[in-house]
Parts: C-alpha cells; structure tokens; sequence
C-alpha cells in the first residue's frame, strides 16, 4: 500500500516511515494514564471522540498504526475544527503542524508550526504526558486538563492517537474540548475564603439613603454567620437575614455608608449575643461589599499567634508591612543579638544588617529555599549568618511582616571550609590537583581562541624522602609548607600554583611564554628552594627538580602538557638534580622503552624467566672457600642477560620484588642444602620485602622445607633496611637473628651514617662497598678508610668481607688490613649452578684449598 503526498502545510518532508512506533494495536480498547485506569471510550464526554477512536481503529495501517493520510486526509468532518497534528523527533522536540480553530481557541494561542514547550504549560504538560503514553503503548492516550477562561473553570479532555508515516519522526493526532460542566472562577475563590463575604445592593431609597439591601451575593462563611446558608440567603432582603440574629442594628451603619459615596471605605464593629463582628465595607454606586470577621476568632488567632510568638525558640521579628519599624521581637531572638527589649524595638531593621551594601551572604542551598541570607551583626560586635523567613500576616487588623531567623553561622563556616578543602591541599593551602587541572583546561582554552602561550613546570624535591625518614613526618611536613610559601612568593597572578601530592608541587606560569621566561623563572625556583630551612632548630637543605612543558609549543592537549612536564623532571631527577629540563620528544621514546620493561618484568614474574649465579666467598688468611652470595640473572628473551642493578630498583617501584626475593631464597636454599655443611649462601633481601610483614614467616617456611640449617644461610640488607621504619625493621632483623639466620650489612661507609647502625644491630657480617677497594693500591684515603672499617667491625665481633676485589695488589693490601673474607672477580666471576660443584671440589674435594692467585700473593 502506498502513501499519498502530505498536504502543503506539512514542512520538512525529507524523513521516511518510522520504524521505532510501539506494538500494533490489535483493537483492544486504548489504556489511558488516568488514575485509575480507564477506556477512552467510556471514560470520555464526547461522541465524536468515540468516533475518531473507531476511525483510527479501522483506517489502513502500516507497521501496525494507522496512516497518516488515510486518517487525517480521509475526511474527519465537523472533528477537524478541534484537532492538531503533532510531530515528533527522535530529539524529543515536538511541533504543532497544524491545528483547527477550536483548538487553537482552547490553547489560546496560534498553533501552527508552534513548538510544544512554547504552550501555557498546563496544556504542555498535559499533551507531553499523552504523547509519552501513545507512543509507548502504541495505542491512544486521554489525559485532563484544568484551564481557566473568561472567568470559568473547564475540565479539557485531550487525545492523543499515534499515528505512522514515512515521514521523520513521530506523527499524532490530538483532540481537544472542554467538557460541559464548568465552574464559576470567581465563586471558587469567594466561598474558599475564611471571612464573611456579601455584595449588597441598595433598595427603595428615601433622602438619599436606603431603607433595606438585597444580598446579591454571599458566601458560606458569612452565611454561617448569620446561622443559614448561603443559598437559602442568596437574594433575600438583608433586614429578613439578620432578623433575631441581634445584628439588626448594622443596617444603618451599612445605609450611613452608601450616604457618603462612591469607593468610601469603613470598618465598624457590632456585638450580639455574646459574639462581635468586625465589619469592613466598601461602597461603589448603589453595590456594597461587605467583609465580616468573627472578632472572637480574630482573638483567639492573636493568643495562640502571640504564645507562639513569645515561647517559640526560634528567635522572631515582627515588623510593620513598610519594613520600617519593629513591632515586637521574641526573647529569642534577644538572645540571639544580644540586645535588652527596649534597644531592639528602638532600632530600624536595616541597623542589624553587617554589610548593607551587600546583604547576601552565599547563594541559596537547597535548605534555603524561599529564605533570604543575610550578614548581621550582634549588639557584642559579633557577626552572624542568617537565614530570614518574612510571612504577612495581620496583627490587630493591620498588615504587618513575621521574620523567623534562623542562625547558619557555624554550618556557613563548615560549608565554607569544606569548600575551600574541595579546591586545596590541606597541609599548605595551595590549590589542588582539581583546581590545576581546570586552571590548566581553561588556558589550553584560551590558546584556541588566539590566546598567549603559557609554561607548566612540575616540581620534585631532592632528598625529601630521606629528611621524612630520619627526622620524621612533623618534620616533612613542616618543610613542605614552608617550600609551598616560597614558590607563592614566586608566583603572581594569574599563575598557578599547586601541590599534587607527596612531595610533588606544579605550576602554571601564564606569563612565560618561551623558553628564556619559563628558564629564569625555573632558575629562580631552584635557588629558593636551596636556600636552607630551619625546623626544630636544625638548619635542613633539599634541593628541586623541575620539568617544564610549553604550550603551544609542545602540545595544546591537556593530558600531553602534563606528561610532557613529567618527563622532562624524570630526566632532571636522572641526570643530576636541582636542574630543570625541557621537555624533549627522545623523552617519550626512553619512557615508552621503560614502559616496556615494565611490562616485560611482570610477564618475567608469571614465566618465570630467572636463574641465579653463584660467587664464591674467600676466607683471606687460609685462602679456604667460606660459602656463596646468591645473584639474580633475567634472561630476558631478547635482551639477553639482565644483572639485578639494572632491573631490581624496577621490581621494587613496581611491586613484583616480593615474587622475586621469595623465588630466590627458595632456590638459594634448594642449592645449598646440597653443598657441605661448612659452606653458607648468602642471599639479599630487599628493604621492600621488610614492608610486606611476611619476610620472617617465609625465612622460617623456605629453611625448614628445604632442611637447611638456620646458620648457613645469610641475609644481606642495604643500609636503606634502617632507613625506612627503623623500629620495625630492626625487630624483623632481631626475629631473624632469633632463627639464628645470619644477617649481613652489605655497601658499608656509602649510606648516610653507617656508622651509627653498627649500634643498632648486632650484624654477623659487614661488606666494605667495592668502591672503596677499587681505590685501595693508589688512593692513601680510600686504605685509610678500609682500615677504620676493619678495626671498627672486629671491635664489635663482626665478619668483614670485602667486594669487587679484582687485582693481586688489593688481595695484598686487604690481606695486611687484616680482612677476613674477600668476594671479586680476582677469584671468580659469579657463575651458574652447574659450575658451582667443580669449585667445591676444587677447594675441599682434592685437599687443595689456595687458589693460583693466593699462592701468587703468598
């Protein structure tokens, strides 16, 4: 079946049939989202709606709704007048196409190409909630609508059918029409009211005056008044109402105020039967409107307003309707402001406003809704925060403002440090990596439209870490608040400055565009930053790295100029610290190949790609084999043959030097127990295994599994074991000890007090750092060093072992020191393990137990 073409007012025809309208309708009879739920058909008004619904239910359909122009231009008679067609977008925005007058009528407004929102938004409401339903059910849709015209309340039905073209979007048909029963807006509003209300008009007048009144209108609560009711006094004389009521005497009031003239107001009061009405009246021509208040519930009103008033907690202000005067303030709200009764009624109430100029403290939170904020100030000199709630009412008959006071000083304050906390670091108070990165956003920004280039330096300071660990975190953060100040006096507006974390600070110098401004600027930094601290009395010198990133020289991305500026501090930080660098494009490509390793190493972990090596420890005077320190290889598939000074600071950085240091140890073990019993294995454990808690555990499990006694088997620790938690590291050292595991301090005389661990912990071994050996045949210091380390460590019991030891002159000189244990390449380089038996046989299976080069130096 074909479509025909739409009629001319149809716009935009370039769509095709929609193919995403609900389920076809199967002649069921339409479910409307009326509460409860109801048919079209029984629940509307309208026979010609019942008509429209059986067209729309037997016209020719495509999938599964009718069509567009066999229902719209098929002829829909007298029901054309109130109808519109409305299509709908796959946006949500829908249009009236086109639209009847009757309809247009009830809109009161001109339809045509009119978008929806664009309607009073009762009927927008209404016809959203229909289109809503049609479409999801795929079946018409009824909803009701209340609309006041010319003076009338009218219930409106509105339908909506869903209807299918080849058109873009969704098309409906909608009905429209005001049932028969409406409501009078005006009595609606007058019977609602809780006063007495009456229109009089006057009747046979005699000297000007009237002798009687016809109630031309009353309400129910007047009528009450009077003890009848308002359709039983509607039309009567009024004489004839207020007949045995008492109230007779108002009649020559009300005559006396017709006499005076048009528009005169008066209010009067009458008492009978123990009741007082206060009467208000306002004449115009021959017609009175008569307002009656029961004065008794006028009272009332009063004392239970004024016992709220007065008791309340909450402190209240009552003001004059003009907002000048105060009528009267509760002892609340004396407390509050710190004034005696007398001075509070005596100021104006603009005197207790802070900021006059400028009221308003914070914009309006949710629980402000509909409050007025303001800044006052108490009768002490002290400055609140308030939320005013102001409410007319009347009091004694006269228009006046409540203000309820609510004081928010304390949660402002809160709110404020909460968001000052939401936009800064805690510890120094410069902005925080949120603000940086929208401060950075909006630059980058600003470069688009044609703005100045900026540069970006992140900032790391040299040795903090060190300072952390031996002075303490008060300490640390003592000097990170005060390296925060000194970059602030650095930096002017409209730069930036932040901390991101730790020790890491970056700034956005919106005023250095090129690499000279950027440069002396860097050079600034790094000069205040050497300049020394003092803290707790102690003078302390951390030096800074930086790295620098130009927009838009380098990048306009936002993610780019803050990896870019991370390199170049990576590579400030490689190549000797407090220095900057720029950023480089080779820096991408060296981080990437460290990327890559990375990855590399944790796959190494899973494959288990390790082996170690084996080097033979000497004993210097009897020239005998003492044992062997374990050495970890990577067989890279690729690389080759990685030693652990080149991948063993990644594992740690990474956290796979756990999985490492326990493989070793369980194969160092494995070896040894193989080996004589006078033989030890010495094997390194990182300072990070100290922090995972398990090291002793696995010490104990791995020896024990294996049947290696405790003291063959030697722990060597770096000086940096000390550094990092000393308390906790040393009780693991003392745990160890208490296995009878030896522990052994390797890289002696290179930390930052080596001296002072020897008094820490008892070590069974000290390692003289290969780099004092090297120098041992030329170098008077270096021997002279060597020496104080030998004579330090036998003072104390202790092993030395000396390493690196290469040549027969440094045997000799070791030899006249006195060292007792030597490691080098002298010997033996470190070997695999199937080489490791030749060498013990060697030494202890033939009786031949001094090697060719100690008999050389003998």
């Amino acid at each position: 079946m074909g479509f025909r073409e739409l009629p001319a007012i149809e716009e935009g025809r370039d769509g095709h049939a929609d193919e995403t309208t609900g389920p076809p309708a199967d002649g069921r009879d339409a479910v409307t989202s009326l509460d409860p739920p109801g048919n079209i058909d029984t629940r509307t008004e309208f026979d010609d709606l019942r008509v429209l619904l059986r067209k729309w239910r037997t016209v020719p359909r495509y999938d599964g709704l009718p069509i567009y122009e066999e229902l719209v231009l098929g002829g829909l008679g007298r029901i054309a007048d109130e109808v519109a067609v409305v299509r709908q977008l796959e946006d949500g925005c829908a249009t009236l196409m086109r639209a009847g007058d009757a309809f247009a009528a009830i809109v009161e407004c001109d339809c045509h190409g009119r978008p929806l929102d664009r309607l009073a938004h009762g009927f927008q409401l209404s016809i959203e909630l229909a289109l809503k339903d049609a479409r999801r059910t795929g079946a018409p849709s009824l909803q009701l609508c209340q609309a006041a015209q010319d003076g009338m309340i009218s219930t409106v039905e509105i339908a909506a059918l869903p209807l299918s073209s080849r058109w873009e979007g969704a098309f409906f048909l909608l009905f429209a029409r005001a049932r028969e029963r409406q409501i009078e807006l005006a009595n609606l509003l007058i019977n609602s009211m809780p006063e007495g209300i009456m229109a009089l008009s006057a009747l046979d007048r005699k000297n000007g005056a009237p002798t009687d009144f016809l109630i031309l209108s009353i309400n129910e609560a007047a009528a009450r008044l009077f003890g009848s009711t308002s359709e039983a006094l509607r039309s009567a004389q009024l004489s004839s109402a207020l007949a045995g009521t008492g109230f007779e005497g108002c009649i020559d009031k009300l005559r006396d105020a017709v006499s005076r003239g048009n528009g005169h107001a008066v209010s009067l009061e009458c008492s009978a039967n123990g009741k007082s009405l206060q009467i208000g009246i306002t004449a115009t021509g021959s017609i009175l409107t008569v307002t009656l208040t029961d004065v008794g519930v006028l009272k009332a009103r009063e004392t239970l307003f004024r016992s709220m008033f007065d008791d309340n907690p909450v402190p209240m202000v009552l003001r004059d309707s003009g907002g000048r005067a105060v009528l009267d303030v509760n002892d609340a709200a004396l407390r509050l402001y710190r004034y005696d009764r007398t001075q509070f009624l005596k100021l104006e109430p603009e005197a207790l406003l802070h900021g006059p100029s400028d009221p308003v403290v914070r914009p309006l939170t949710a629980v402000e809704a509909g409050g007025n904020p303001k800044r006052h100030r108490t009768a002490d000199g002290r400055v609140l925060d308030v939320v005013e709630y102001e409410r007319e009412i009347a009091v004694g008959g006269r228009p006046a403002v409540l203000a309820t006071i609510i004081d928010v000083t304390e949660r402002t304050r809160a709110e404020a440090q909460i968001t000052f906390l939401a936009h800064h670091d805690p510890l120094t108070g410069l902005a925080n990596r949120t603000v940086f990165t929208q401060t950075l956003e909006t630059a980058l920004g600003r470069i688009q439209s044609g703005g100045a280039g900026f540069a970006v330096i992140c900032v790391d300071l040299d040795g903090f870490k060190l300072i952390n660990d031996t002075l303490g975190h008060d300490a640390g953060d003592t000097l990170l608040v005060n390296v925060g100040r000194r970059l602030q006096a650095l930096t002017r507006a409209p730069d930036v400055i932040a901390r991101l974390g730790g020790d890491e600070f970056a700034l956005i110098l919106q005023s250095c565009a090129g690499p000279e401004a950027a440069a002396g600027h860097a050079d600034a930094l790094i000069e205040a930053l050497d300049q020394p601290h003092w803290i707790d009395g102690r003078e302390i010198r951390v030096g800074a790295s930086l790295g620098i990133a130009l927009a838009p020289t380098h990048t306009t991305d936002l993610q780019q100029i803050l990896k870019f500026a991370d390199l170049a501090l990576y590579r400030a930080k490689q190549d000797s610290g407090s220095a900057f660098r720029f950023f480089e494009s080779q820096m991408d490509r060296v981080v990437g190949e460290r990327r890559q390793l990375e990855m590399d190493l944790r796959r190494a972990v899973i494959e288990n790609e390790f082996e170690l090596s084996y080097q033979p420890i000497i004993a210097v005077q009897t020239g005998g084999l003492r044992g062997f320190e374990a050495l970890v290889r990577w067989n890279h598939p690729t690389r080759g043959s990685i030693p652990p000074g080149k991948f063993i600071p990644l594992a740690e950085e990474i956290g796979v030097i756990g999985d490492i240091g326990e493989w070793t140890l369980r194969e160092a073990c494995r070896e040894a127990v193989t080996w004589p019993d006078s033989l030890i294995i010495a094997v390194n454990v990182s300072a990070r295994q100290f922090s995972n808690g398990g090291l002793v555990d696995t010490v104990a499990a791995t020896i024990q599994a294996f049947g290696l006694p405790a003291q063959r088997l030697e722990v060597e620790i770096t000086e940096s074991v000390l550094l990092n938690g000393t308390q906790d590291n040393i009780g693991i050292l003392r745990r160890l000890r208490d296995l009878d595991i030896r522990i052994a301090l390797d890289d002696f005389g290179t930390g930052y007090s080596s001296m002072g661990y020897l008094t820490k912990f008892p070590f069974n071994r000290i390692k003289i750092d290969r780099s004092f050996v090297a120098d041992l045949e030329i170098d008077s210091g270096s021997r002279a060093i060597v020496r104080a380390i030998i004579g330090l460590a036998t003072g104390f019991g202790m092993d030395i072992t000396a390493e690196g030891v290469e040549t027969v002159g440094q045997l000799e000189v070791l030899r006249e020191e006195r060292c007792s244990e030597l490691q080098g390449f002298l010997f033996s380089p470190p070997m695999p393990r199937d080489n490791v038996r030749s060498v013990i046989d060697a030494y202890l299976g033939s009786g031949e137990v001094e090697r060719d080069a100690i008999r050389q130096a003998g």
